[in-house]
């Protein structure tokens, strides 16, 4: 009997034990289940956190890429900007000396057509007393003779009286000549006629030597230089006018 009451008893004490060790068991389980929950649920707020910072990262890193492409647009920009301002320079500092070449083309030539002109000119200055026609001569000293001295311009107007008396003897002789049938006489007339012709050319060639030297007659070679008309009085009135501003 005694040995039934302990081996119920023993029993009894294992059914506990085994009850326990499954509560314990239980309780284990549950345990682990909560930390592995627990666990789980911080892995997946770390791995949201992680999501989280990398879309941030990934956000941050897109921005700074659209800054980048919109800081390389705008260097681009002015890298064009410059560019063109460099080339519209650069054709600005060419059409600027094509303008400074063609300016000095110009001035060239024109320096050039008056040193021609100028040469021109004291050419015609240097020639033509001697190129004028007696008359041309005669009429130009005329006109010069009122602004000359009073003693000045009678020798002139004498020598041009001189000659005219010998073109008219010239012409009255020829015409003698040509009416008489005397060889004799012709002869004469012709020494006559000769010599009229020789002192009118030596009296031409006086008064040539008069208007190519004479300062006072500077004004009229010029004016037949030019082929204008020079007032030799206006001339000798404006050196008047000058040497009194520098007495005074």
């Amino acid at each position: 009997m005694e040995a039934v009451v302990v081996v119920a008893a023993v029993a009894l004490v294992v059914a506990a034990a085994l009850a326990t060790l499954a509560a314990w068991r239980a309780e284990a389980r549950a345990a682990q289940e909560a930390a592995a929950r627990e666990e789980a649920e911080e892995r997946a707020q770390r791995e949201a956190a992680a999501r989280e910072e990398a879309e941030e990262r990934a956000q941050r890193e897109a921005a700074a890429r659209e800054e980048a492409e919109e800081r390389a647009q705008r260097e681009a920009a002015a890298r064009a900007r410059a560019q063109e301002r460099a080339r519209k320079e650069i054709e600005a500092r060419r059409d600027a000396e094509e303008r400074a070449q063609a300016a000095e083309r110009a001035r060239k030539e024109a320096e050039r057509r008056c040193a021609k002109l100028g040469a021109d000119i004291a050419d015609s200055r240097v020639d033509i007393v001697k190129r004028i026609t007696e008359r041309e001569l005669v009429n130009a000293l005329t006109r010069a003779i009122p602004a000359l001295a009073p003693e000045r311009g009678r020798r002139i107007q004498n020598q041009i009286e001189s000659l005219a008396r010998l073109r008219a003897d010239s012409e009255r002789i020829r015409k003698e000549m040509a009416e008489t049938s005397d060889k004799e006489a012709a002869a004469q007339l012709q020494k006559r006629m000769t010599k009229a012709a020789a002192d009118a050319e030596a009296l031409v060639a006086r008064l040539r030597n008069i208007l190519e030297n004479d300062p006072e007659l500077h004004g009229i070679k010029l004016s037949l230089a030019w082929g204008s008309r020079v007032s030799v009085a206006a001339d000798k009135n404006k050196k008047a006018e000058e040497k009194k501003a520098e007495e005074k």
